[in-house]
């Protein structure tokens, strides 16, 4: 297994409460220092739905680099239905997502119902039906944390550490790698980022997310960053010269309709990247609970495709 995987699934399994962040930003600013690098905490005082601060971590100059790589290092909540991403089916990820509020509501009525229909106590069913939705949203801020996280987004830190590790000291200005915060959180992390940074705006950023697993590592460009010919030009030659195993493809899409939920989404020029599977009727398909170590020859790959990328962009 890797090292920093090992380091990271023995002693940070989850990092979803603050004090379970912090213990792992002590380890990650460490280990960065030890490699050489200039590291800086960005704290922001995040909106409620975040529960509290936001801490990124920057490593290099965001405002003079080339080429921004960033990754989200906090684990999410357990979700009620098991997690599905399908970045190049949106409608098909959407309608899986309204299966959690659908589901919700109709436990909630049902159980209000069959509590108070053998009372004969209609009058009694709103006001436990609402208490029982309250509780349901409650779950949502208060609910148990996603110990399966290995796909997301252990797998993302663990590939930006390898590409930091790999980078000799005359490539290191043409990047900065950030990890960001509350990911999970709508984003709130990049979007802090975004706002102290505002030259960021204009750079190409590239998020890895749930890379962990998969035999096609997916890049998909937002809709500006499509119009980037010398970047998807670097991203290509980057990878076409990285030796590959023969069960694994990288593949840049371009065209056609994507979403990928994900930090990408607080930057115009963002492209996202991700390991997937094809499963019938889903399309390129990612199943994050249901990966249970991460894929070391996705690593590989990924760290020495980007490590060419950077080069390429001084």
């Amino acid at each position: 297994m890797n090292d920093f995987a090992s380091r990271i699934e023995r002693d940070y399994p989850v990092r979803r409460k603050a004090q379970e962040k912090e213990r792992f930003r002590i380890w990650l600013v460490a280990a960065l220092r030890e490699m050489g690098y200039h590291v800086e905490l960005q704290s922001n005082e995040s909106v409620l739905q975040t529960g509290g601060r936001v801490t990124n971590v920057v490593v290099g100059d965001p405002e003079k680099a080339k080429l921004i790589l960033t990754a989200h290092y906090d684990t999410p909540l357990r979700e009620i239905l098991p997690p599905l991403l399908c970045p190049t089916r949106p409608v098909t990820y959407v309608l899986y997502q309204s299966l959690t509020p659908i589901l919700a509501l109709v436990v909630s009525f049902l159980v209000a119902f069959a509590l108070t229909f053998p009372f004969n106590a209609p009058f009694w069913t709103l006001p436990i039906f609402l208490v029982l939705l309250l509780g349901c949203l409650a779950y949502l801020k208060l609910g148990p944390s996603e110990r399966n996280n290995v796909n997301d987004n252990t797998s993302g830190v663990v590939t930006l550490l390898e590409v930091a590790k790999s980078l000799t000291p005359r490539y290191r200005s043409n990047v900065c790698f950030v990890f960001f915060d509350c990911g999970a959180q709508a984003g709130q992390g990049a979007k802090a980022f975004r706002k102290k940074y505002p030259a960021t705006k204009e750079k190409s950023v590239i998020h890895l997310d749930c890379v962990g697993q998969g035999d096609e590592i997916l890049f998909l460009p937002s809709k500006y960053s499509r119009w980037n010919t010398e970047l998807l030009d670097f991203i290509n030659e980057s990878f076409a010269d990285v030796e590959k195993p023969e069960s694994k493809t990288v593949f840049l899409k371009t065209d056609g309709l994507v979403y990928y939920p994900s930090d990408n989404r607080a930057f115009r020029y963002s492209t996202a990247v991700c390991a997937v599977k094809k499963v019938a009727g889903f399309g390129r398909c990612i199943t994050p609970r249901k990966t249970t170590e991460i894929d070391e020859e996705n690593v590989d790959l990924l760290s020495r495709g980007l490590c060419a990328l950077v080069m390429r962009c001084g």
